[in-house]
């Protein structure tokens, strides 16, 4: 009896992490027509619409780099008139939690309606009592995901999504999370670099129905009223278009997004990652779009990760990818955190999709497509003084690394989907 309730037990269990493990969304190897493709400046339509986005004209975009983010989103959370959202994954312990706390609660207060989100495994690391005192205070605060024995289909889903909306009329997408390592200017290992967009425009109504998504998801409640979705005038210059994935999607649309803007190329890539393990037929195209005379430019993070391990497992790509064309640089003062693609010095991609499995089958992701080569070459010159602290990678110094290294980057890679 004892064996059979044990086999039982044991079977439950391994079913279980089965379904963990195999319940994501799929990202199949594309076939491209490469010819038949536009040029991102001639037409972003085809772009937007195969990632199930739209193409919005007349909005403002602005780049926040590094700690500079956070006044200007304290900015626009002070002046709120109506409703504030607020979706993130990280949200730790520390000054920068205190200071959103106090601002947050004192909107709420005031009688702004003040919805906030934040992933239950990204938030492990928050203090409850700071917390608490924001919900007593009236902000309706909602976990993401918080794991719990009679469901666990969804253990492994989790909201990377970094969004603030205020208003329905200004929108942030970002690759920060609320915590004091986002201080700073990206100068040491105690501050990451990262990059993020502060949207005025239709586009905004794009990022604001991308966190009404997962707030009726996870709260049941469906966000209604003033600030919600105005009315939307034309604030600036750029195209643009939201793009997001989640967890039931069959196809991540953030990966197909990825994927055909890159295959769109004419003249250069520069992605910047901070993960970057993807499957191989990414790879296969960033060297095919070498081959074809695309510049091709990666900047990973150096030894400064908070993940090791995914780390290796991108390091098994890095011959193939020398080998095929592609330039590699490692970023050496800290963690390189942004999520940017510039195509063509006219269209960037700014949000919180890695180039890892996690993020490209399994998580709740969003970010904002911009076509504007004054922003584009803004986030290009970024990217050349990121360069001055980088070192690039050659093929034949990466060819004389130890076998060990070799050996632990083959094995982390063959596991890389399931990290």
């Amino acid at each position: 009896m004892w064996n059979a309730l044990l086999a039982f037990v044991a079977g439950a269990l391994l079913s279980a992490v089965y379904f963990l493990l195999k319940n994501r969304r799929h990202t199949p190897y594309l076939n491209l027509d490469l010819e038949a493709l536009p040029a991102l400046n001639e037409d972003l339509q085809t772009l937007a619409g195969l990632t199930d986005g739209v193409v919005s004209a007349g909005n403002d975009c602005r780049i926040l780099q590094n700690g500079a983010l956070f006044p200007a989103m304290e900015a626009d959370i002070a002046a709120a008139r109506h409703c504030i959202h607020l979706e993130t994954f990280v949200w730790t312990a520390g000054t920068l939690e205190r200071r959103f706390v106090e601002l947050l609660s004192r909107k709420a207060r005031e009688g702004v309606k003040v919805r906030l989100l934040i992933d239950a495994m990204g938030g492990i690391g928050s203090d409850d009592e700071n917390l608490k005192r924001a919900a007593a205070a009236g902000v309706e605060l909602s976990l993401y995901c918080k794991p719990h024995w009679w469901n666990l289909r969804r253990f492994n889903h989790r909201t990377h999504r970094k969004l603030l909306i205020v208003d329905g009329l200004v929108g942030y997408t970002f690759g920060h999370g609320i915590a004091d390592q986002w201080l700073g200017n990206g100068e040491d290992e105690k501050h990451w670099r990262d990059t993020a967009v502060r949207v005025e425009g239709p586009a905004v109504q794009g990022l604001q129905a991308v966190f009404v998504e997962n707030w009726i998801e996870e709260s049941h409640c469906v966000p209604t009223g003033e600030g919600c979705f105005p009315q939307l005038e034309a604030k600036g210059d750029s195209d643009a278009h939201v793009v997001s994935s989640a967890s039931g999607d069959a196809i991540s649309s953030v990966a197909l997004l990825y994927t055909v803007a890159i295959a769109c190329a004419r003249r250069e890539v520069i992605i910047q990652n901070p993960y970057f393990a993807p499957d191989d037929g990414m790879c296969d195209l960033l060297a095919m779009m070498a081959k074809r005379g695309v510049a091709v430019h990666l900047m990973v993070p150096g030894k400064h990760t908070d993940s090791p391990f995914v780390r290796r497992a991108g390091c098994h790509l890095y011959g193939r990818l020398l080998a095929g064309g592609v330039r590699l640089y490692e970023f050496e003062p800290t963690l390189l955190h942004q999520k940017i693609v510039i195509v063509d010095e006219i269209w960037s991609h700014i949000g919180s999709t890695n180039f890892d499995a996690r993020s490209l089958s399994l998580n709740e992701e969003a970010g904002i497509g911009i076509r504007d080569a004054n922003l584009a070459r803004e986030l290009k010159g970024a990217f050349e003084n990121d360069l001055r602290r980088s070192r690039e990678l050659t093929l034949e110094q990466w060819r004389r690394r130890p076998w060990r290294s070799r050996a632990f980057d083959w094995i982390a890679y063959r596991v890389h989907d399931q990290l």
